[in-house]
């Protein structure tokens, strides 16, 4: 098969496109005739696909939320779709996606195999469902607990980093900028000082190079082209399909040197009495697991996409979560003057602190409206089930590829009236009090819940309320309103907008 894969990369090169793409077209018509086998007769109902690519292409990145809610409108809360010869199933609604992840884990909670790379070790966000990746989450928790939540609390530092923010937006005197690196930037810092007990200064060329490498990686959806090449492997050694996955590859392998790098630092100054950041709990568990010089389950390559998943999921969606926080505030003056008499009235001048935060149900509201209008990983990430089973009255065959459409749950207009308008009096009770229904997961369901999911909670809650203590936030007056769609990718982000920061005079 490599030789025909390599024979056709070569003719593809000295074809015309009209050509190319008949020879594409035949390729896919053989691979999916040879692969589609049998169709299970009790699969949920579903939208008719195109011979060959199935529902494809209706998987456009631009198009995807919207024709979602159409088949959930059509078919009901599990839909069958075919992704070129691949069976998939969306989970539509909260009470949906519950009982997949929740009431059957066992088979709900297995991952894909990766698209980009051929680590077997995948770190814990795409490691495999079994037990030993039950001892990398376990590991995880271990290491976050103690460097986010326990006896080294990340509150102190990410007050501090918050601050250094709001020195460098205040030196923009009020000027319409894009803060979307600044932003990027200031959560990064907590994951660096996790990581690798380090940060760095906004303007140091390593930590910029990082920053750009991670956007591209989080940004980066690669289009149809690269929809097809992940449902159909040997596309992918294609010309025309090769180029994004090459440079996907490059990104990737160049952050993996930056995180490789740390590591072998630390290796150099590690003190098991003297445990200092996330990479020290890692290598201290290597070190008791292979006192004999014995394989440890903990590889290098495990720790390493640990580390780059802890900046993807713990920095980039925080991030992107605070982009569309002050977007919607400036939008909206109103909910954003409410927020600040509140954070006004409890701490004055002095640092808004995570324990009193009870004290400001209506900017914790804000922050639950900001999660569900513009949910960071809509689709969550995928699942696969690991064996055949029984949904709803509906047989899901083994390795099915699993959507959990969090969209669905937190758009759906009967639990969240009016879901597109901004409204966080839609969390809190008569009295005032804070409410959080089961509806909103923004943080997913089940044992593939978001890791660092209450690190996120704390970084959310200093960073909103301390640049809303300082300043003002306004769109630039005579300029277009910003697009509110977004821009799908690994995560759903705002597309580039400009905002004016106006000092509050406290």
């Amino acid at each position: 098969m490599e030789s025909v894969v390599a024979f056709v990369s070569s003719l593809l090169a000295n074809l015309t496109l009209q050509s190319a793409l008949v020879l594409v077209l035949v390729f896919l018509a053989a691979y999916w005739l040879l692969g589609s086998g049998g169709r299970p007769k009790n699969l949920p109902p579903g939208p008719r696909g195109l011979p060959l690519l199935g529902n494809l292409l209706s998987f456009r990145p631009s198009h995807l939320l919207q024709n979602l809610t159409v088949w959930r409108r059509q078919y009901g809360d599990v839909v069958c779709v075919r992704i070129a010869n691949r069976l998939a199933v969306v989970l539509n609604g909260h009470k949906a996606i519950q009982d997949a992840l929740v009431k059957q884990p066992e088979v709900f909670s297995d991952r894909p195999p990766p698209f980009i790379g051929t680590d077997k070790d995948q770190g814990v966000a795409m490691a495999q469902y079994g037990d030993d990746w039950k001892v990398k989450r376990k590991l995880g928790l271990t290491a976050l607990r103690q460097f986010g939540m326990g006896k080294r609390s990340l509150e102190g530092r990410i007050i501090e980093e918050a601050h250094t923010l709001c020195d460098i937006i205040a030196e923009k005197e009020g000027a319409a900028t894009d803060t979307s690196l600044l932003l990027s930037n200031a959560v990064s810092n907590v994951i660096c000082f996790m990581a690798f007990g380090e940060r760095f200064e906004y303007n140091d060329t390593e930590f910029q190079r990082l920053m750009l490498w991670m956007s591209e990686i989080v940004s980066g959806s690669g289009g149809r082209g690269s929809s097809i090449a992940r449902f159909i492997p040997l596309v992918r050694k294609l010309p025309y399909f090769n180029k994004e996955q090459s440079r996907r590859i490059n990104i990737m392998k160049q952050i993996i040197a930056f995180i490789k790098a740390k590591i072998e630092e630390h290796q150099e100054t590690f003190d098991p009495s003297d445990i200092r950041d996330i990479i020290d709990v890692y290598l201290m568990e290597t070190q008791q697991q292979t006192p004999d010089g014995a394989d440890s389950s903990i590889s290098e390559m495990g720790m390493i996409n640990t580390v780059r998943d802890l900046f993807i999921a713990g920095a980039e969606t925080t991030a992107t979560t605070l982009k569309w926080g002050l977007l919607y505030l400036a939008r909206h003056l109103e909910v954003q003057q409410k927020v600040q008499e509140e954070i006004d009235r409890e701490f004055g001048a002095s640092p808004p602190s995570l324990s009193q935060r009870g004290k400001l149900p209506y900017t914790e509201a804000t922050i639950l409206e900001i999660q569900r209008i513009r949910p960071i990983a809509p689709l969550s990430v995928p699942h696969t089930t690991s064996t055949a089973t029984v949904l709803r009255g509906f047989d899901i065959p083994a390795n099915t590829f699993v959507i959990p459409n969090l969209w669905s749950a937190m758009m759906d207009p009967e639990v969240a009236p009016e879901p597109e308008t901004f409204n966080p009096s839609r969390f809190l009770d008569e009295e005032g009090s804070l409410i959080r229904p089961e509806w909103l997961i923004p943080f997913s369901l089940g044992r593939r819940q978001c890791l660092g999911e209450q690190l996120a909670k704390m970084e959310l809650f200093i960073f909103l309320a301390t640049l809303l203590q300082h300043f003002t936030f306004k769109l630039p007056e005579g300029a277009p309103a910003p697009s509110m769609e977004g821009t799908l990718g690994v995560v759903l982000a705002p597309k580039p907008y400009q905002i004016c920061a106006v000092p509050r005079d406290n």
